[in-house]
């Protein structure tokens, strides 16, 4: 099935110039805010430019997996000021939150709104963006996956899993990590039904918020959290969430006020783990003892975490990722206020227990699965939830398209990951393959971890977005001066 966006339904086909051809896989927010930036990067241009777009996602427009939630308790974890998409608007969202009756006019911006409200205001900013380039932007939606990618000509043909191909000059991969891990458990669960492998999958915690027992969740960060909420806020059964993690740790709560950043001058903060980690220590200490939070150090160094990244050689990167992520993401990555009052409150009634635990066995029950621990506890779940995330490592993932990209499927390798596997290494988000040529692939978001680290939130993705469709809005420009035919 394919959908189309924009007012004109057909290919563009007047002007002088060639249309640039496209295709974006992935119709989540990374790929959503490059549309939308291509668009207005359109119209400000010249008006020779045409670009027509075949977007590749069997879940259609403006989906993905942190804002296709429909629960309204499930609440974005980065204030309303923090989430416009444009990054030189810092308050458009608040302005959009307004305008819909959600936010009072004046009220404070650190205001943390539910993540459908943002799908919503991203569809909104995206429709006007398509209507405002008139028709020099055509985006045709088809609803399947894309399943593998080779070089054609100085182009990319792109097969989906309906078996169609689509021919384009240029690629945007906008998936984020596709595939759930599993590493944790200790035997195949995936044909089992009362089993979610995947919690963000369209309709996949229905049956669980719907049903009757008590649920086990493998992980213990933001998406136990929204998992957990929606268990325990939907029931009044008395219904519990045992939720377990290696280390056993919640996500920190945000502050009830917003507290402002404070960004370091790192650079004599040297370039081993070592100086690193005693200088951001040294910093986060004096920020709380002078302002009594830690929170305004940590948002202070997230602006500065892609430098320090980039002067960590790859041993000293393997050691963050397994001495420091895990302390950095608990205190990175927090729960709104409310969220955190209601985590609080199911802990204190019974309903919630995050412990450190791994599990070692799991055997099928009559209502369930009867569930066994390394340290001899046994857990009687109804339901099983997996919320560990995806690998780390984009080259064991068994994603088609990374496969494909990577040579994995025995084709030509047109892209090259970082060492340990973390993502696909760019120029500034072009891929780089095997022979050291620029690609005409690009991606975006989780996909440039290997290289930036903090690259899986949207005032991130919003940069990186903004900047891919400008360059693409240049290739349109240049395709716009070559005559048909």
């Amino acid at each position: 099935m394919t959908l189309t966006s924009g007012p004109t339904a057909g290919p563009i086909t007047d002007g002088a110039g060639a249309p640039l051809r496209l295709v974006v896989v992935g119709a989540g927010a990374a790929g959503s805010l490059v549309l939308l930036h291509l668009a207005r990067h359109l119209a400000a241009g010249s008006e020779g430019s045409r670009v027509e777009v075949v977007v590749l996602d069997p879940n259609g427009p403006v989906n993905g997996a942190a804002f296709c939630t429909t629960d309204p308790r499930h609440l974005l974890n980065v204030p309303a000021s923090g989430m416009s998409v444009d990054p030189e608007d810092r308050f458009d969202f608040v302005a959009h939150l307004v305008a819909e009756g959600l936010l009072a006019e004046g009220a404070s911006p650190y205001f943390f709104a539910p993540r459908a409200e943002w799908a919503r205001y991203l569809r909104t900013r995206l429709d006007e963006a398509l209507a405002a380039v008139e028709g020099r932007l055509v985006v045709r939606h088809v609803l399947a996956a894309a399943t593998s990618v080779a070089r054609d000509g100085a182009g990319v043909r792109v097969t989906d899993s309906d078996g169609s191909t689509h021919e384009a000059e240029h690629l945007v991969l906008a998936t984020g990590l596709p595939t759930v891990g599993d590493d944790w458990a200790p035997r195949d669960l995936s044909a089992q039904e009362r089993y979610v492998a995947d919690p963000w999958r369209p309709g996949a915690l229905d049956a669980v918020v719907d049903g009757e027992g008590d649920v086990l969740v493998v992980g213990t960060g933001l998406t136990m959290v929204d998992v957990a909420v929606s268990v325990v806020g939907s029931s009044a059964t008395g219904r519990r969430v045992a939720a377990l993690s290696r280390a056993g740790r919640l996500p920190q709560p945000h502050a009830e006020s917003y507290l402002g950043e404070v960004v370091p001058d790192v650079s004599g903060w040297g370039s081993t783990l070592e100086e690193i980690r005693g200088a951001a220590v040294a910093h986060v200490r004096e920020v709380e003892a002078t302002q009594g939070s830690w929170r305004p150090a940590v948002d202070g160094i997230r602006y500065r975490v892609a430098e320090l990244w980039g002067r960590l050689a790859t041993g000293e990167r393997e050691r963050f990722l397994r001495e420091v992520a895990g302390d950095w993401g608990v205190r990175r990555h927090r729960m709104p206020p409310t969220t955190a009052a209601v985590v609080e409150q199911a802990q204190e009634d019974g309903c919630l227990e995050v412990a450190a635990g791994r599990v070692v066995a799991v055997e099928e029950a009559a209502d369930g699965f009867e569930v066994e621990t390394a340290d001899g506890r046994r857990i009687h779940a109804a339901w099983i939830v997996n919320c560990t995330g995806p690998r780390s490592d984009v080259r064991t993932l068994g994603n088609p398209v990374l496969d494909s990209l990577l040579g994995a499927d025995g084709g030509p390798a047109l892209a090259t990951t970082d060492p340990l596997g973390l993502g696909l290494t760019t120029s500034e988000g072009r891929l780089v393959g095997a022979d050291g040529e620029l690609q005409p692939v690009w991606t975006l978001g989780a996909l440039r971890r290997g290289e930036l680290w903090e690259s899986t939130a949207i005032p991130e993705i919003r940069v990186q977005a903004e900047r891919l469709a400008g360059d693409l809005a240049a290739v349109a420009a240049r395709c716009a001066r070559t005559p048909l035919g």
